[in-house]
């Protein structure tokens, strides 16, 4: 079973939902109606031996990435924090205080974020041999503008990207992808400065190449990366940048003039966004590495079975 596969025959029952939902599945969040107003929901679930390495990392950074993960679903639209809630499964020999160290670290992370943990629910494995999972939700607010969607990319965008890529997991299990901050501010500074100029964005979790072929998808568009112009990260090749995930930082899809940082952040600009039906290009997203251009779309990560 492939897990991109899985979704799309998810998304095939939104128009079966109800009006309120004004954002269905296929997006990084999820928006209902409710109110009078508009809540965005997001869950993502962290699972031992598969997203953290518990034999050689703290409980600490456990917990703040089993947080962070969802809190970038959050930057990815743009949106306000609201709350969090966690559900927890630990083996049975997890032990008291390893839970309590744990869930300190979520709830701080949770504060330190402006998005405080408000509820959920714990149980443990009947079997030892089973890994411990957190699954976290979190709920926002629409910020300055509309949540910003995957399907709005326009022919003549440019693509960016913030931060660096590549090369996020170390050999150890350390890296980046266990202290990165979901760039939240970030996310609500680029709609101020740009307006109705920033058309797309995702978070960058599946790495690059997966998750610009989500852009491209939804927006009926084709994306063309130029490998030479990708922020890197230590000695991460440019097919590390593509391929890695767990970077946690912006793609998005913009026009006119886009700052070349923000709050100390930097700000790339990786590709360029073509019609649809542009007949020049092999596939729906391809990296122009000097002369060659290769298809991409499959670079990246997603959950087999």
């Amino acid at each position: 079973m492939r897990e991109f596969e899985l979704l799309r025959h998810i998304y095939r029952s939104n128009d079966r939902l109800d009006v309120a939902v004004r954002i269905p599945p296929g997006d990084d969040m999820g928006m209902i109606r409710f109110g009078g107003g508009d809540i965005l929901a997001a869950v993502d679930q962290l699972v031992g031996g598969r997203h953290v390495n518990l034999e050689t990392t703290s409980l600490e950074l456990v917990g703040r990435k089993a947080i962070t993960r969802s809190l970038s679903d959050i930057a990815a639209m743009a949106a306000r924090p609201l709350c969090t809630l966690v559900a927890a499964t630990l083996p049975p020999d997890f032990g008291e205080e390893r839970a309590q160290e744990l869930f300190e670290s979520m709830r701080r992370t949770c504060e330190r974020f402006e998005c405080p943990l408000i509820g959920g629910d714990l149980a443990f494995h009947a079997d030892p041999s089973h890994p411990l999972v957190c699954s976290v939700t979190v709920l926002a607010v629409p910020g300055h503008v509309p949540p910003i969607l995957r399907s709005g990319a326009k022919p003549g965008d440019t693509l960016y990207v913030t931060g660096q890529l590549g090369g996020t997991m170390l050999e150890d299990g350390s890296g980046h992808h266990l202290t990165f901050d979901p760039r939240i501010t970030e996310a609500l500074m680029l709609t101020e400065m740009l307006g109705d100029r920033l058309h797309a964005m995702i978070d960058l979790s599946d790495g690059l190449g997966r998750d610009a072929d989500h852009i491209a998808e939804a927006s009926g568009v084709k994306i063309v990366i130029d490998a030479a112009r990708l922020p890197r990260r230590g000695n991460a090749s440019w097919e590390d940048a593509v391929r890695d995930g767990e970077d946690y930082e912006l793609c998005f899809a913009a026009t006119g003039s886009v700052p070349t940082e923000v709050r100390g952040v930097p700000i790339t600009p990786v590709g360029e966004v073509l019609p649809g039906d542009a007949d020049e290009l092999p596939a729906r997203l391809c990296v122009r590495d000097g002369d060659t251009l290769r298809e991409a779309g499959e670079f990246g990560w997603q959950h087999e079975a």
